[in-house]
């Protein structure tokens, strides 16, 4: 009858109230990443307009820690999302690094809290790197006080001056500052330079200097250091951080580190200054080789006597020649183009992997005999034209 009430079976209301039950869940689900997500963006919303310099370097070392072929051991710590079943998955965390736009860009993002999961994979590691991994923390140190910070080491020989320093800020409650501060007690403390290359100071910063990851040498398995930013300055290698960055996407870094003078965990030496390195600063290098000086080195032995306290950033792309760059999500879609310029300049493995593919199909053409035959059928033809057109 048409009156009659439509009789629904148990099975079909079940299937309909769990229907209901996983799309609810569903929602909740995205509702709660969704806050996560926001609650990341106001965090580092707020680390970047705290010290925004500070920042990009501190992404630029894990950058560059990421993208170096050593990066088992210099890439610690490491994100836990690209875990998968104890094995780091690097193609999808570079995946995630070449998508990541210039902070200033990603600053100007945080406001569109509606793009907040068209950009996750980017924010969430971002906030890993920048927030989580808040101890210890990068502070940067005007261009007016770098003479007094460079003071403390004592320095005889001249040397070029940084472009940047940030200070390494360890909290007091830091089980590896505390420990330091005990063994300090009843010492002299003194300052030195640590030369490295670009990709170990990620973990350098976070684990501080390990005498087990340097070379083993005459004087035995240590950390090399002196008091002359001169001498350390050929064992900091320049090496390509992040092309984004505000500070240049070529840079080289000096450690200032505090030691404390213990006997049973020094090597002293005496090494007389070269000017042997990667040919980065020719400046350093004429100074070295008209002075035939000879300069204390240390060779630390105990890696519980040294605290890095600050960076020496040298950066050898000016900051004007910095590209603009946008952001894109997962999806691929571009936000804010930037032009075709700027997509190349932001994905440099992509460009060279395309004009090495056009340089092979060059070279392919260029031995492939029928494609002669046509060449020369095409001039003839174009000779034909243009002796019509005399005519």
């Amino acid at each position: 009858m048409d009156g009659a009430p439509e009789i629904l079976s148990d099975t079909a209301t079940n299937c309909n109230l769990a229907s209901v039950s996983e799309s609810l869940s569903d929602n909740n689900n995205y509702q709660a990443k969704l806050d996560s997500l926001e609650k990341k963006a106001v965090h580092l919303r707020l680390t970047l307009e705290k010290d925004f310099k500070a920042a990009d370097f501190k992404w630029s070392l894990f950058v560059a820690a990421a993208f170096s072929f050593r990066y088992e051991s210099c890439l610690k710590p490491f994100p836990p999302v690209f875990l998968k079943n104890g094995i780091k998955d690097m193609d999808e965390l570079l995946s995630v690094i070449t998508d990541v736009p210039a902070l200033d860009l990603v600053l100007q993002q945080l406001d569109n809290l509606d793009n907040l999961a068209n950009i996750s994979d980017i924010l969430d590691l971002l906030f890993y790197v920048l927030v989580r991994l808040k101890e210890p923390s990068l502070k940067s140190v005007p261009q007016e006080a770098h003479d007094a910070v460079l003071i403390n080491a004592h320095s005889l020989l001249a040397a070029t001056k940084p472009h940047y320093i940030f200070q390494v800020v360890s909290s007091c409650k830091s089980s590896a500052e505390l420990k330091w501060k005990e063994l300090a007690k009843n010492h002299r403390v003194f300052y030195a330079y640590h030369g490295n290359r670009l990709e170990n100071f990620y973990s350098i910063l976070h684990f501080g200097l390990q005498q087990h990851l340097h070379k083993t040498n005459v004087a035995g398995n240590g950390i090399n250091l002196s008091p002359e930013l001169s001498l350390s300055l050929p064992y900091s290698h320049g090496g390509f951080g992040w092309g984004a960055s505000c500070i240049g996407g070529h840079l080289s870094c000096v450690a200032m580190c505090e030691v404390i003078d213990a006997l049973e965990g020094i090597n002293y030496q005496i090494k007389p200054v070269t000017n042997e390195g990667d040919a980065v600063y020719d400046e350093d290098k004429s100074t070295n080789a008209e002075s035939d000086t000879r300069t204390p080195q240390f060779v630390v032995t105990n890696c519980d006597l040294i605290r890095a306290r600050y960076l020496l950033v040298y950066a050898k792309q000016p900051t004007s020649m910095r590209f603009p760059t946008t952001i894109s999500n997962r999806d691929g879609k571009d936000i804010d183009s930037g032009g075709l310029r700027q997509w190349f300049a932001h994905h440099k493995l992509f460009s060279i992997l395309l004009g090495y593919g056009l340089m092979l199909a060059t070279i392919g053409f260029a031995n492939n005999q029928p494609m002669h035959y046509y060449y020369k059928i095409l001039l003839k033809k174009i000779d034909c034209a243009i002796s019509n057109m005399k005519v």
